[in-house]
């Protein structure tokens, strides 16, 4: 008998002193080692040998860990994401375009034709994959589409926030007497209608009502086509193109989810 209670000494004498030596409660995260209040175990976490499960996860994990592009698994697919850590309490997957301030400068433009892809295809399936549901738009763009005497071709692709349904937003037939979409005061997730005359706002095209606010969403693509089909000259006759306007003049567009 005593020797058993000898052997249940010494094996208590050994786990007090490993636990003495160690100093520290760790925390095992997705196969890396965390130590809580320190920056111990956050050298690997986020790379191809040690994913985290979300940007959240990282800032979860490592408090202190930098704006960067951090390794996410999830249901076994492995992707590289930028994740903000330094905005709205970080842990956000950033995704979108910036240092475009000399490619976007379209004001009141009512002759050039352009596309403009702002969030790929492969962002937007990624977000999908990831199942974010929460989400925020920061962009420096200033927007503005006008529409009148003409079948409107200039169509934008925007996704609805946060179910990330593809919706197309146009001013539909004849947008009488400038119909025009723009950001309202103080938010870039979103657009309001302000009708002329006669107007288009609520009549399709994803437009809300005269002067209301449509519900939140992203821009996935730009179509501008000021001098599209049925487009003509001012009324004026003075050979300038007022009718058919758009504007995006800024340098970036993020998208965050998380």
């Amino acid at each position: 008998m005593a020797s058993f209670v000898s052997i249940a000494l010494v094996m208590l004498l050994i786990v007090s002193t490993s636990a003495q030596g160690y100093g520290q409660a760790q925390l095992h995260i997705n196969g890396a080692i965390s130590c809580q209040g320190s920056t111990e175990g956050c050298t690997n976490f986020g790379t191809p040998s040690s994913p985290a499960l979300s940007c959240q996860h990282v800032k979860d994990v490592c408090p202190k860990a930098a704006s960067d592009f951090y390794y996410i698994e999830s249901a076994g697919l492995y992707r590289k994401v930028f994740c903000e850590m330094d905005i709205e309490g970080g842990g956000w997957a950033r995704y979108g375009r910036s240092n475009q301030g000399t490619v976007w400068n379209y004001v009141d433009e009512d002759a050039t034709e352009i596309t403009l892809d702002i969030i790929s295809p492969s962002e937007v399936k990624e977000m999908i994959d990831l199942k974010y549901n929460h989400f925020l738009v920061q962009t420096d763009v200033v927007f503005e589409m006008r529409a009148d005497d003409s079948t409107n071709p200039s169509r934008l692709t925007t996704r609805s926030l946060p179910w990330l349904e593809d919706t197309p937003l146009f001013i539909p037939d004849y947008g009488n007497d400038h119909t025009r979409i723009e950001f309202p005061s103080g938010s870039v997730d979103r657009v309001t209608c302000i009708p002329g005359g006669t107007s288009k706002c609520g009549q399709g095209g994803g437009l809300p009502p005269a002067n209301g606010v449509s519900k939140p969403f992203f821009f996935q693509s730009l179509f501008f086509s000021p001098r599209g089909t049925g487009a003509s000259l001012s009324s004026n006759l003075d050979g300038q193109w007022h009718r058919n306007k758009y504007t995006w003049n800024g340098s970036y567009y993020y998208v965050y989810a998380k």
